[in-house]
Parts: C-alpha cells; structure tokens; sequence
C-alpha cells in the first residue's frame, strides 16, 4: 500500500543556507531541506509501525535544483511504494509556482528502539 504525504513550509531564517556556513546567502539550504524531508518521512511512516519500532534516515540522493527565498513557500511531497523494513521514498520539493526547486529519494530503515538504544550504549 502506498505511502504519501505533503506538507506546507514557509522558509524560515533558520532554515537558510547563512546558517549552514554560506553567509548572506539567505535562501533554502540543502541541510534544511534534508531536515524537514526526513521529518515528513518518519512522520508517514509512524502509523505503519509497530510497538516498539521507530524509523531511521539511512540514505538519501538529492538534486537541489533552485532556490527559495526566506519567507517564500514551499511544499514537500514524499512518496513511499510500501512501508516494509526499508521503505525507498521518492520527494519534491516544489515552490509556489509548481517548480521542482529539489528532488530525491530517501530511504529509511525499520529498527528495534531497544536494540537501537542497546548499539548506542556500547
């Protein structure tokens, strides 16, 4: 069963490229962007599991195309085929136009929270 959402953003200075080492550059940077597919991601894909299991970012390939000033709006699209243990999401980021500023695939993995909390204690 297929796996989609969208969700509104209006970029924020927080989310500009001068707060990830390019400054003055006051648009969308790619870490942010990043930030907020994987949040829409993990999000979708919650109600797909089960008790005791959460989600990891374990890939992502993504071609930012434009820019997006601050205070302009964006909508991110994700769209995963199937949850399953490695669900492949395919995203756009568009602007308010409809123009594709970015798009990618992001892969996640379904783990165990116990046993992903047990690796990080050791």
């Amino acid at each position: 069963m297929p796996i989609s959402g969208t969700r509104r953003l209006t970029v924020a200075p927080e989310d500009s490229a001068s707060r990830w080492g390019n400054p003055g550059v006051e648009v969308l940077s790619t870490p942010a962007i990043l930030g907020h597919v994987e949040s829409l991601c993990a999000d979708l894909l919650e109600p797909h599991l089960a008790p005791g299991e959460m989600s990891v970012g374990v890939q992502v390939v993504m071609n930012h195309r434009a820019p997006a000033r601050i205070g302009d709006e964006v909508l991110i699209e994700a769209l995963a085929a199937e949850a399953g243990p490695r669900p492949r999401f395919e995203f756009r980021v568009r602007g308010a136009n409809g123009s594709v500023l970015c798009d990618g695939d992001h892969r996640r993995a379904v783990v165990a929270v116990a046993q992903f909390r047990a690796r990080l204690a050791e």
